[in-house]
């Protein structure tokens, strides 16, 4: 199975991935390419921007996809 395909298989299965999921969960360091690529292939996927704290208490913006069926 290609990673672009776990990732497809992700969104479905939880409704949404980021960065941090991609990585953990399935050894994907290149979401963003690999997004790209099911949009290639004719996926809907939306992007929404999220922010949350880090370990230092700052603001930090990441990516949620997720599959537009």
């Amino acid at each position: 199975m290609k990673q672009a395909e776990r990732v497809l298989k992700y969104m479905r299965d939880f409704g949404s991935i980021t960065q941090l999921e991609a990585m953990k969960d399935l050894g994907c360091m290149r979401l963003g390419a690999r997004v790209y690529d099911l949009k290639r292939e004719g996926y809907n996927i939306r992007r929404d921007m999220e922010t949350s704290k880090n370990r230092y208490g700052e603001d930090t913006s990441y990516a949620r996809y997720r599959l537009v069926e």
